[in-house]
């Protein structure tokens, strides 16, 4: 008997007719009429539901006299039993392995492995035209559904709310396929908020695939090489599970055996809402959660309402949760029930108030959440010397926006006048205080008892022709006014020494100073994208290795040195000149390593774009090229392979500073190649670099 079940598992389908609700809601049927015991008589044409999915057949399967028909040859042969028809005595053999069963037209008994059984009359086998009368007329054997699988040992029953009858197979029985995984369980899970997640538990890996549908919509997990086998905790009629959740945008979920060949599961969530979903497996594999999820999408540095602010683009809006860290001092802020697109991690080189960089990543939940958590954690680091650092942050359904805050502009005033700049700070009440300017800093102190100002600790961010920023920090009953400027400066001070407001004057200094530069060097290519790569060498490597020393002696010598990339990471083209213009750098150097098909060609080239070649530009940038390109034809002895124009070049083009892009060598050129990997090479380019700037600042 276990093997016949086994086939009449799969019984009833051949061609599925599914609908775009993807469950077994709302079938339709309609009346026709066939001809059986010498009358034509009408029936109730409706499909039949196999473990959740309607079956239609080849001919039409019936309702009459509250009995379902289907056509018994269909059944046997499709799935493998042996038919026989004895047309003497109108009967069907129908034998498979241990099963033998003999039925015959308009006869109410039935013979079983031999022994006779008498089935109720309106179960009684029948031989039914369709089509009576005309070219197509189609006679078949069909007897009740309820026949067959009843006395088989399956489920069959009624669906009354969709007016159709269903028959559920012995799920899970009888599998001899030791690799069909079996689905134990499908249930609603909490995490740290209100909105549901999914879990789909099985017996082996899960491997699945999903679809999005809408009117209504859906969300659709397709579990492969799958059978349900749930004991309990889930309810079933008509062969679907349902689990009725109405919280967060989740309506229900249903579950079914959506096909036995191939073996499909499929578990449908209905949504009251559109909403995007992330699916994660468990450590085994063996199970999947599938949560609602906000989606962030892209972070940017936007001005907001006159102010310098961080705006996260969202798919939706997300519970929040912040909290400040120390050692070193940062704000954490967590969007629940969130998703980061496009990768795991980023790092952004935003600057604003407090604010010196952002991290983002997926958070793996801590002991702070729960496991079934997902979490985007975004992490503001604060600039040194700020202890308490605010953040308003501004909540919309597809955007939050975060303003790093202060009160300081209520004690501190700041204008510039032609080229000077006026500094104010008003105290309670008339008092001494003291001004310090650190020359190698860039940065004016001014210390002000505590108990004479009516402020915080805090962070101005200026950013302008001459201040950076200021910072206000407190201790042993002083606060300090820290000024940070640009450049190195000249002030006077024009307040009295005991005074309710504290005024200076600063103006740029005459004298520049190797710290009043910055400089920043742009190692070309890196990460997934490692430039040329003719004789076994990576340009990458080349250009990391000699931007690392190139910052190195320039640091030495005092100059203000930032690198695009320190490591060998991907740095995106308008990312490399937004670093250098949010700087305000002086000059950009961007190194690479050249290649051409000529295996002979080789040398230096420097490449720039005119002024008036960009949109961005205020100087020539000429200068710096041949500047650079006298000092590595002398110091190295390279062939000169000229200063040429490439205004279509991102890095050159999108900088607003002085910038050259140098080509070290030819890495196609065996020898150049060779030249380039070693220390004593690369140390003679950089220091022909290094001449080449200082005699470029020296000139201008």
């Amino acid at each position: 008997m276990k093997k016949w079940k086994v086939f009449l598992s799969c019984l009833f389908i051949l061609i599925l007719i599914i609908s775009s609700s993807a469950n077994a809601e709302g079938y339709s049927s309609s009346y026709i009429t066939v001809r059986y015991d010498g009358k034509n008589q009408s029936v109730r044409q409706v499909p039949v539901i196999m473990d959740g999915q309607a079956v239609q057949l080849d001919v039409p399967s019936f309702i009459t006299s509250g009995a379902t028909f289907v056509p018994i040859r269909f059944v046997a042969e499709k799935y493998g039993a042996k038919v026989e028809w004895d047309q003497n005595t109108k009967t069907v053999l129908i034998t498979n392995d241990d099963l033998e069963m003999a039925l015959t037209i308009g006869s109410n008994q039935i013979y079983l492995n031999g022994q006779k059984k008498v089935i109720d009359s309106s179960w009684i086998p029948k031989l039914v035209t369709f089509n009576y009368g005309t070219s197509k007329s189609d006679s078949r054997t069909m007897v009740p559904l309820r026949l067959i699988s009843e006395t088989l040992g399956y489920e069959v029953g009624y669906d009354e709310e969709n007016k159709v009858p269903f028959i559920n197979s012995l799920i899970g029985k009888g599998d001899e396929d030791g690799n069909t995984n079996r689905v134990k369980n499908v249930a609603t899970v909490k995490g740290s908020t209100s909105i549901p997640k999914i879990t789909i538990t099985g017996t082996e890996k899960i491997k699945y695939s999903t679809l999005s549908l809408k009117n209504p919509s859906r969300f659709v997990i397709d579990i492969e090489n799958a059978v349900l086998d749930i004991k309990e905790g889930v309810e079933f009629e008509g062969g679907i599970g349902k689990i009725n959740v109405d919280q967060g945008p989740i309506e229900r979920v249903t579950i079914s055996q959506f096909t036995n060949d191939p073996k499909v599961v499929r578990v449908v969530i209905k949504l009251k809402e559109e909403s995007d979903f992330d699916i994660v497996e468990g450590d085994d594999g063996k199970s999947i959660t599938i949560s609602p999820v906000n989606k962030v999408k892209k972070i940017e540095k936007e001005i907001i309402d006159g102010k310098e602010a961080i705006v996260v683009y969202n798919t939706s809006a997300a519970e929040i949760r912040t909290m400040k860290l120390k050692n070193p001092t940062r704000i954490v802020i967590d969007l629940l029930d969130s998703s980061l697109e496009g990768g795991d991690y980023f790092a952004f080189d935003y600057q604003l108030g407090f604010v010196k960089g952002l991290r983002v990543s997926q958070f793996l939940p801590d002991n702070l959440y729960s496991p079934n958590d997902r979490i985007v954690r975004m992490v503001l680091d604060v600039r040194d010397g700020i202890p308490n650092p605010e953040a308003n942050i501004i909540a919309y359904d597809d955007r939050l926006i975060i303003i790093p805050e202060t009160n300081l502009h209520e004690v501190i005033n700041y204008y510039i006048d032609g080229t000077q700049g006026f500094i104010t700070i008003k105290t309670a009440e008339e008092t001494e205080y003291s001004v310090e300017y650190v020359e190698k800093d860039r940065a004016i102190i001014i210390g002000v008892p505590s108990d004479k100002l009516e402020t915080k600790e805090g962070y101005l961010y200026i950013s302008d022709e001459l201040i950076e920023d200021i910072i206000v920090t407190e201790k042993d009953g002083i606060y300090q006014f820290q000024i940070n400027f640009k450049k190195s400066i000249e002030y006077t001070v024009l307040s009295e020494e005991k005074t309710d407001e504290i005024a200076l004057c600063v103006v740029k200094s005459n004298v520049v100073k190797p710290y009043d530069r910055t400089i920043v060097i742009d190692a070309g290519h890196g990460g997934h994208d490692p430039g040329t790569v003719p004789n076994g060498v990576k340009e990458k490597d080349i250009n990391l290795a000699v931007a690392l020393k190139l910052g190195k002696a320039l640091s030495e010598k005092g100059y203000n040195v930032i690198l695009t990339r320190d490591k060998d990471v991907f740095v995106d083209l308008t990312e490399r000149a937004e670093i250098a213009n949010r700087n305000n750098a002086d000059i950009f150097i961007s190194l690479h390593s050249n290649s051409i098909s000529n295996p002979d060609i080789k040398g230096i080239q420097v490449l720039y774009c005119p002024a008036f070649n960009s949109d961005v530009k205020e100087t020539d940038n000429y200068p710096l090229a041949k500047a650079i390109m006298d000092a590595l034809i002398q110091g190295t002895g390279a062939v000169d392979k000229g200063i040429i124009k490439r205004p279509e070049l991102a890095v050159l083009r999108k900088t607003k500073m002085p910038a050259a892009l140098i080509e070290m060598g030819f890495l196609t050129n065996k020898e150049e190649a060779a030249k380039l990997q070693t220390e004593a090479y690369q140390d003679l380019i950089v220091e022909s670099i290094v001449k080449g700037i200082e005699k470029y600042f020296n000139e201008q």
